[in-house]
């Protein structure tokens, strides 16, 4: 894509674990500021790894990773490498499967973990904005509240919640609708979409196929750790270029 400084530039990454089983393939991918991108393809095809690689949760075998302007050269060591993870990190809001939300605190207390720990706010300077997130995604009522008390939604929108309570310029969701009974997708996806709306870049592993349709920006199709296809949603759904593709989608939209 024509622009010369994208939030997140993937180049050439590769990823092996173990030494022999190649999990991305040479990765190449360019994501603009504002821009929602959905990663579709099969289990085990990388989806994930690429995210984790994204934030440095792995790391990469070889190849860069670039976010917001800071760099991350695999296998390179330097003065500065760690102190770059964590300006990464910080710059990076990541939303698993599971919610990973600590049980021992409230509600509150989880989203203002991270600004309290991390960016070395003090509870008072976290409190508020942690409460208009709360207001932001349903929960105000849900404050003082521990995890267990909440339903699968609940828990994935706390978890969305202390990923913006670090303010980042970019969010991964890594399939962040898979554990929910299917009553409880739509309110997290609405989250997500309302983000979308607002102008947060966002790299979404899903297979809530309508949040690609309607949401997206473009879709990619992953395959053993490589591209298959790129396009609007009109083209990867309507029109397809490769069989495997319209064989994917096929499976997936039955």
């Amino acid at each position: 894509m024509e622009n010369s400084n994208p939030m997140v530039k993937i180049t050439n990454v590769h990823k092996v674990f173990n030494r022999k089983h190649h999990v991305l393939c040479g990765i190449d991918l360019e994501v603009n500021s504002g821009e929602t991108i959905v990663i579709l393809g099969p289990s085990g095809s990388g989806k994930s790894t690429l995210l984790r690689c994204i934030n440095l949760l792995e790391e990469p075998t070889a190849g860069s990773i670039e976010v917001d302007g800071t760099v991350i050269h695999a296998g390179e060591n330097s003065n500065q490498r760690d102190s770059q993870i964590l300006d990464i990190r910080k710059k990076t809001g990541m939303c698993f499967q599971s919610f990973n939300l600590f049980p021992h605190m409230t509600v509150l207390e989880n989203i203002i973990e991270g600004p309290v720990t991390v960016l070395k706010q003090q509870q008072n300077q976290a409190i508020p904005y942690a409460e208009e997130l709360l207001d932001w995604v349903g929960l105000t009522e849900k404050r003082d509240e521990h995890p267990s008390r909440l339903s699968g939604g609940q828990q994935q929108r706390v978890a969305i919640a202390r990923s913006l309570a670090m303010k980042p310029k970019i969010m991964l969701f890594d399939e962040p609708t898979s554990a929910l009974d299917p009553e409880l997708i739509g309110e997290v996806v609405e989250v997500m979409e309302r983000l979308a709306k607002e102008g947060m870049t966002i790299i979404a592993v899903t297979h809530e196929m309508h949040f690609a349709r309607d949401v997206a920006d473009r879709v990619l199709i992953m395959e053993d750790g490589s591209w298959l296809e790129e396009g609007t949603p009109e083209q990867i759904f309507s029109r397809p270029k490769h069989q495997r593709t319209r064989q994917f989608l096929t499976h997936i939209l039955q």
